[in-house]
């Protein structure tokens, strides 16, 4: 490029303009001045603090890398296609931690013009190019030159070790691909992507598009090119390189809706490619089945499977390249029962991704739920359709349930928030999205009927394939595919408001033959909340039982206001289900029609089950329901399917743990009288049970050991441990079952003092099983004594320590309730350096810690103390106040519910 040629080109248009002008119309009118306006370039002063501009939008990327997994620093050029709406003197795009070398715009006929570039002027990254002459409206192209160094927390392309060899992995979502490459960094952009990789000998180089060919250069590095993907958001990008173990899998057939087979391979850090199995065997059985639910063929060249040495999350969709943390996919014969089951979820959620999130993408992050909530719910789907049988077909409402805690915050966040800045965009990745969004899908294709929703579902996907779409365009799909347009106001209640819906039910019987069943909805709130219940109405389906003297009827209706009658004609009712399918809502009664559900429980479908227990529990901690009542509850589900009784069992709990110390052991005796015998019958026929009734075996056990209930199993758990991390001689891994692990580890913690300490310490250190090696830290930082506990806070902040295992286990430190005061001087004194090399996911979460103090006084200390922080932890405020709100619910429940129920336990153990 030469600056005589963009001037030559500039003049000559220059001189255009003026003859046209000479030729034209009076200057004076007004329509000459519309024209000159026209031409005016574009140079936004400000830069832009949420979305770019729309005058300029990306249609191609063609990145050009150089890396080597060994070094600190990666080259790229980037050739970025790019169609201008008008002239533009300065254009804005993201770049972080890069050191720009030249940048140039191309035009079709082969002009240059020159830009200059400034980064880092507003939050995120954002960044401009101002040109030495404007780029005029119409297609050019933007090349960039540059250097980075590889990120060291875990984001962007990002430096991994794993037994002395080096490994480079990508996180792009949320808004981390602008550290790998200079680029309009927003999800409304989605563009064909093309990638050049240049490495050394000997690495793995995987990427989204499948690999074309390779090259030997002159310098001994191996150039791979690799082929041009479908259109994809930048955060949907990866790269892996390194020494990764692959293996070729079987391509995925093809079938009615896909002519040709789908390349398929898995890839693992050095060593651990045979773990790989049972994912990709799997694997050709979800896909089909999400092909054929969406009836839209999967829509990438390829499918590779990567689990990589470090990861921030549990996995990342990335278009045809799935990264995963090691314990959310590889699966050896040490996995236990459940973390086998978490990571074959993962695997089926990152696979309908390819759909929701990927083929159908949101415009902005306001709609990220669009993506997780329906990857979560169809996991589920996926799951019961490839393991029936399992319980999986009731995973959603248990996760529902799950987010129900989050929801009953004051300071909880709507399904739908918007996205004002690039703080909040991680605000968005919690459970209200996945888990309350998977219940409120999973309650709505209940209302409408699994195929109705169905057509919903793959109207969408087929209207906006290869594009975005935001949340009206879902309802329209959904409302035209199932034929219900009435369901979105319905939808929308729920979707763009927080919290949870709280009926008020009660019964009347004024003649034998003149029933009525009164409702009234307002937002639920514990006891010590702030929220005014009376503030948010929602559009609710109910599936309400009745059961009377003809039998048990179920009555369907869409609640829109604050209160409803029901007339009985004939009949009055003799108990109430006010959630029989299993809904997005809670309940209370009154005392008489909570005994009579309790007495009919067996007779309620496991869905039922699982919300009475729910709404109960819910309705004690809201000061409405009677300690009594929820006792009686726990002990009619005891003996109910595997997951409602560890609904029971983990509700029990609770109470224990809420307890005053010298008050426990009474709810010692009621977990002995309530769950020994369901354990004992369990573990009688340990060889023949279910999935589900191992889970729950093993539940049951944990819980009966914490509350005292089985003080002969410890000791005797305590040793295995010891013999299982070598206390004294070579780790035993026979010592125990990989079910049974971590239970043992926390008794030997317990009561093997220092020696168990350090060999389990040593253990940790040295095992290349990830999950276990956390898992043990957590345990250890959790129960152990308080040297113990201080030494290994300040191990953690060595060099043997990945920053998010020195993040996680200095979290943990704080919920050491034995030590808890200690515990929290020391962490405050560790947190500028434990920040420092914190995940920059992790950051913004890491006051979620105050909700380990159960005390206002404590709350309130630590409170001032992160907000003391902010800087380090940008984005931190709805963590902060969802962690300081839980702790103070904490401290009001304590205050004015345990006294009732250690009243209520004394009574019924007389």
């Amino acid at each position: 490029m030469t600056l005589n040629r963009v001037k030559t080109s500039f003049l000559a248009s220059v001189a255009g303009l003026a003859l046209l002008t000479g030729c034209g119309p009076n200057p004076n009118d007004a329509s000459s001045d519309s024209q000159q306006e026209a031409v005016k370039p574009v140079m936004l002063e400000e830069p832009p603090a949420g979305q770019l501009p729309d005058t300029v939008a990306p249609t191609a990327y063609r990145l050009d890398l150089v890396t080597d997994p060994a070094a600190d620093t990666f080259e790229g050029t980037v050739a970025i296609d790019l169609r201008l709406k008008a002239p533009h003197a300065r254009i804005w795009l993201h770049s972080l931690d890069q050191t720009i070398e030249s940048v140039v715009a191309q035009l079709p006929d082969g002009t240059e013009i020159e830009g200059a570039f400034e980064g880092g002027l507003a939050e995120g990254g954002v960044s401009k190019i101002d040109f030495a002459e404007p780029v005029p409206a119409g297609n050019a192209t933007l090349v960039i030159e540059y250097t980075a160094p590889y990120n060291k927390s875990l984001v962007g392309l990002y430096h991994a070790s794993q037994k002395g060899r080096p490994y480079l992995a990508s996180q792009m979502e949320a808004i981390d691909a602008r550290r790998m490459v200079p680029s309009f960094d927003e999800p409304r952009f989605k563009t064909p992507w093309t990638f050049t990789v240049t490495a050394p000998p000997g690495n793995q180089v995987i990427t989204n598009a499948p690999l074309k060919g390779t090259s030997q250069l002159d310098n001994g590095m191996v150039k791979h090119s690799f082929a041009t993907t479908r259109p994809i958001q930048s955060y949907l990008t990866a790269l892996a390189v390194g020494p990764y173990d692959m293996r070729e899998g079987t391509s995925l057939p093809a079938n009615t809706l896909r002519a040709t087979p789908v390349p398929f391979r898995g890839f693992a850090p050095a060593g651990k490619g045979d773990q790989l199995e049972t994912a990709m065997d799997i694997t050709d059985e979800m896909v089909g089945y999400q092909e054929t639910y969406f009836n839209y063929p999967y829509p990438y060249a390829k499918l590779d499977l990567i689990a990589v040495p470090e990861y921030a999350y549990g996995a990342m969709e990335n278009a045809g390249a799935i990264i995963y943390r090691e314990s959310a996919l590889l699966i050896d014969e040490r996995t236990p029962l459940n973390r086998k089951r978490g990571a074959l979820v993962t695997h089926a959620h990152e696979l309908a991704h390819q759909w929701f999130g990927n083929l159908v993408t949101p415009k902005w992050w306001d709609d990220i739920w669009l993506n997780e909530a329906f990857a979560t719910w169809m996991s589920y789907k996926t799951m019961d359709e490839v393991y029936p049988g399992q319980g999986y077909d009731r995973a959603s409402q248990r996760r529902g349930i799950a987010a129900m805690g989050e929801d009953s915050l004051i300071n909880a966040r709507q399904i739908r928030n918007p996205i004002d800045r690039n703080a909040d965009i991680l605000d968005a990745f919690d459970g209200i999205t996945y888990s309350k969004g998977g219940g409120v899908l999973s309650m709505f294709e209940a209302y409408l009927g699994e195929d109705a929703f169905r057509e919903g579902m793959r109207l969408h996907m087929k209207r906006f394939e290869d594009d975005v779409a935001d949340v009206e365009d879902f309802m329209a799909s959904l409302a035209d595919g199932s034929g219900n347009a009435g369901v979105v106001d319905s939808f929308r209640s729920f979707i763009f408001q927080p919290g949870i819906p709280y009926l008020q039910v009660d019964t009347e019987c004024e003649a034998p033959d003149a029933g009525l069943i009164t409702i009234t909805q307002q937002r639920y709130a514990p006891l010590g909340s702030e929220i005014d219940t009376d503030a948010s109405t929602w559009q609710i389906p109910l599936a309400m039982t009745i059961a009377g003297p003809a039998g048990e009827v179920v009555h369907r209706e869409m609640m829109t206001g604050k209160s409803l009658e029901i007339p009985l004609d004939g009949q009055c009712a003799d108990w109430v289900m006010p959630n029989a399918s299993g809904g997005y809502w809670r309940f209370n009664l009154s005392d008489d029609n909570w005994t009579a559900l309790t007495a009919s429980f067996d007779s309620l479908d496991p869905r039922a089950q699982l919300s009475f227990i729910d709404s109960i529990a819910a309705a004690f901690r809201a000061g409405d329901a009677p300690a009594s009542a929820v006792l009686d509850a726990l002990r009619a589900s005891a003996s109910a399917e595997w997951d409602v009784a560890m609904a029971s069992v983990g509700t029990a709990e609770g109470y224990y743990s809420a307890l005053p110390e010298e008050e426990q052991a009474l709810m010692t005796q009621f977990m002995t009288d309530t769950y020994m015998p369901v354990y004992e019958a369990l573990k009688a026929r340990e060889g023949e049970l279910s999935q589900g009734e191992s889970l729950l075996l093993q539940d049951l056990y944990s819980a009966l050991l914490e509350t005292g209930a089985m003080p002969d199993e410890e000791q005797a758990l305590a040793e295995k441990a010891a013999r299982y991390v070598g206390v004294d001689g070579e780790p035993d891994p026979s010592a125990l079952d990989s079910d049974t692990l971590l239970t043992a580890v926390k008794y030997g913690t317990k009561l093997g003092g220092r020696d168990f300490y350090e060999a389990a310490l040593d253990y940790a250190r040295n095992t290349d099983n990830q999950y276990e090696r956390r898992n043990i830290l957590y345990i250890l930082i959790q129960n152990s004594g308080e040297s113990e506990m201080a030494d290994l806070m300040k191990e953690m902040q060595g060099s043997d320590w990945q920053g998010q295992e020195t993040w996680a286990v200095l979290q943990q430190a704080v919920r050491n309730t034995a030590h808890q005061d200690v515990a929290w001087g020391l962490y405050k004194a560790s947190f500028d350096n434990m920040i420092a090399r914190a995940p920059e996911i992790r950051k913004p979460q890491t006051p979620s810690v105050v909700s380990a103090f159960c005390d206002a006084e404590k709350v309130a200390e630590a409170n001032d103390f992160f907000v003391s922080k902010g800087a380090l932890i940008p984005g931190y405020e709805r963590s902060l106040a969802q962690a300081r709100e839980a702790g103070t619910l904490c401290a009001a429940f304590r205050s004015e519910k345990t006294g009732e129920l250690v009243e209520a336990l004394g009574e019924q153990d007389n």
